[in-house]
């Protein structure tokens, strides 16, 4: 049973085996705070277990998919310490590698930072054709974090992730289609037929080789990666200068 109430940032939908997860703060863009990371985790950790959803759509209720970190919030009271030991962007991005069903990120306006990082987790990526998508943290004198660095050279390629990410550029759905960041663009009138249409090449294939060939794809891309990139959160810490 899926706990569709518990939530304040994000919402939770089923229909037969596919689940819906849709980031739900529209006023602050989706912007992704300590409380909606730990949502996130939750429902993915909570989705994860159950055996009859095979497929799980991560989208938003608004125009907008997600402009990345919430910035404003850094709580006084709180060391350097506590937030290495919460990391909670790190722990959500897990959260979406280890589903062992597919996932699909469907992307609409503003997919930044943080937001671009989530979409990279996910197994595919469509994008209404007018999206943005870029990660504006070097701009903000910050590194990449939350394995999104390794997640970015998965998608785009070595040469391409270090121009999207060293430059702060935001790119059209196109461009990143072009690069390979995106499986597929839509216009907005067919975004419903597009999801569908996704959610269907993978509808009738059989639920447990679907996980296995993930898992194992998953970890002939990312082992080494998650043994290198141990330290990036440190990183982002000292260069935030809380």
């Amino acid at each position: 049973m899926i706990k569709k109430n518990i939530y304040k940032n994000i919402s939770i939908s089923k229909k037969t085996n596919t689940c819906h997860i849709s980031l739900d703060n529209p006023k602050k863009l989706n912007a992704l705070s300590s409380a909606t990371l730990r949502e996130i985790s939750s429902a993915c950790d909570e989705i994860a277990l159950n055996k009859k959803i095979k497929i799980v759509v991560i989208s938003s209720t608004s125009k907008n998919f997600s402009a990345g970190a919430d910035l404003t919030e850094i709580e006084k009271n709180k060391t350097i310490e506590d937030y290495w030991h919460e990391n909670y962007g790190r722990k959500c991005i897990n959260s979406i590698l280890n589903l062992p069903q597919l996932s699909i990120c469907l992307i609409e306006g503003y997919c930044l930072g943080g937001g671009a990082v989530i979409a990279s987790a996910c197994d595919f990526r469509i994008a209404e054709e007018n999206s943005l998508i870029g990660y504006p943290e070097i701009e903000l004198g910050m590194n990449l974090s939350w394995f999104g660095l390794p997640l970015a050279i998965s998608c785009l390629g070595l040469s391409e992730a270090k121009h999207v990410v060293l430059s702060g550029k935001k790119f059209d759905a196109l461009e990143m289609k072009n690069k390979g960041f995106l499986n597929e663009t839509f216009d907005l009138e067919n975004k419903n037929r597009c999801l569908k249409k996704w959610i269907s090449k993978f509808k009738k294939m059989p639920r447990l080789q679907l996980k296995m060939i993930k898992k194992s794809a998953n970890e002939l891309a990312f082992t080494h990666a998650k043994s290198v990139m141990h330290m990036e959160f440190d990183q982002f810490l000292l260069s935030r200068n809380i």
